[in-house]
């Protein structure tokens, strides 16, 4: 993939130029500023649209995979939808989408969730994150939650799809208490030629941002690896082991 620090094409103009029949209304139909959808990758600085979590936020909820560990394809509805905090509360399981933006020299961009984010605040994580809103499509998200989490608009060419997993953990915060995040994860790479410096993260979802060696950030995940949930606590969000090996194998494969 060529990466995406040299491409100025609003989202308009991909999804017609991808011709994805998977844009929907309810995307058209959200409110994005002009600026952020004008701007190229370029003028990354200045607040990333987006308002942060919403609790009343309603998932589609899907049926529990027979094991979490071994999980690969595609999901089966449970037919109905619920607000994140109670998903979050009562262990539903839903979607959501993990990109991982890495760099030429083998750096993987990390960001640090803010203080008040509903589930693992102040602790570090992928690139880009975002559940799956109901009735909206993997890609679709993707493609949003990377313009809106970093001001920049990709194309679905510039993805690329690892696998979708099964994950599970536990953990309390001042926003939601008690939780139990049950996730079906699509993970993704993208390849990212820019300049750290210049993303724009909004404040209410991310506190900094950083580029570390891939190494380093397999080194660090690998250490929280327990046999969960819970997993062992460290500066990152614990992720299984199998979500990890499907990871780091594809960055094996590039570096």
């Amino acid at each position: 993939a060529p990466g995406w620090a040299c491409r100025a094409q609003p989202l308009e103009l991909c999804s017609a130029k991808a011709k994805l029949s998977w844009v929907t209304p309810a995307l058209s139909s959200r409110q994005r500023s002009p600026q952020v959808l004008r701007r190229g990758v370029q003028t990354l600085r200045g607040q990333a649209s987006g308002a942060g979590q919403d609790l009343k936020e309603l998932f589609d909820i899907y049926e529990a995979p027979k094991s979490v560990n071994d999980f690969r394809g595609e999901p089966k509805s449970a037919g109905y939808n619920k607000q994140r905090t109670l998903v979050h509360a009562e262990g539903d399981w839903h979607r959501a989408i993990h990109i991982w933006l890495y760099t030429p020299d083998g750096k993987l961009v990390v960001q640090k969730r803010a203080p008040g984010k509903d589930t693992f605040p102040g602790k570090w994580d992928v690139s880009v994150g975002g559940h799956i809103t109901a009735g909206d499509s993997v890609m679709e998200t993707a493609l949003k939650e990377v313009q809106e989490e970093l001001g920049i608009d990709i194309e679905m060419s510039d993805l690329e799809p690892l696998a979708t997993i099964a994950t599970t953990c536990t953990g309390e915060s001042p926003v939601q208490g008690p939780f139990t995040c049950n996730e079906y994860k699509d993970l993704f790479l993208l390849k990212f030629t820019g300049k750290v410096q210049d993303l724009s993260f909004g404040a209410d979802e991310v506190e900094k941002v950083d580029s570390v060696d891939w190494r380093e950030v397999r080194k660090d995940l690998e250490s929280q690896v327990g046999d969960g949930p819970p997993h062992i606590d460290g500066k990152y969000i614990p992720r299984p082991r199998h979500y990890l090996d499907v990871l780091f194998s594809a960055l094996e494969s590039k570096f």
